[in-house]
């Protein structure tokens, strides 16, 4: 009868037991799997974070840009809208906006389909001007954009 009853007692317990393993496996997983998600999200906010400054490297490095290279740059960072806050894809607007306008400058500079640009004059000048403020912005917005990516990259 003795042995009975411990029987018992160990079979009523081991429902609980049970329910408590298997929470802890649930949360286990739980953990994983939001552990692989941020992992993907940084994996995506990286290529984005590259893209630009590829972008930004690239202007500075070649002094302007052309609007093949200013559309396939919005192309490569289009999905910023579904990975950050606002302030990522305003900040990808702005560069593209920018890029957009230095690329119509060096255009009137320097025409694509070899024809002579502007001639040397005040309007030359101007635009010459224009280019270079453009050039120092993108400059000026590569730490900027650094800043702003800090907290998505931060690795926990």
């Amino acid at each position: 009868m003795q042995l009975k009853g411990i029987m018992d007692v160990f079979s009523a317990l081991l429902t609980p037991l049970i329910a408590i393993v298997a929470l802890y496996i649930a949360y286990q997983q739980y953990k994983v799997n939001r552990s692989r998600l941020n992992h993907e999200l940084y994996v995506r906010r990286l290529e984005v974070f590259k893209s630009i400054r590829k972008y930004i490297s690239s202007i500075a490095r070649e002094g302007k840009t052309d609007f093949p290279k200013v559309t396939q740059f919005y192309a490569d960072a289009g999905e910023a809208d579904f990975l950050f806050k606002d302030d990522i894809p305003e900040q990808i607007e702005k560069l593209y906006k920018k890029g957009l306008e230095l690329a119509e400058l060096h255009e009137k500079l320097y025409p694509s389909d070899g024809s002579p640009g502007l001639s040397v004059g005040k309007e030359r000048s101007k635009v010459a001007k224009q280019q270079s403020e453009a050039l120092k912005w993108f400059f000026d917005e590569l730490p900027n954009t650094k800043r702003l990516f800090k907290k998505y990259l931060r690795v926990t």
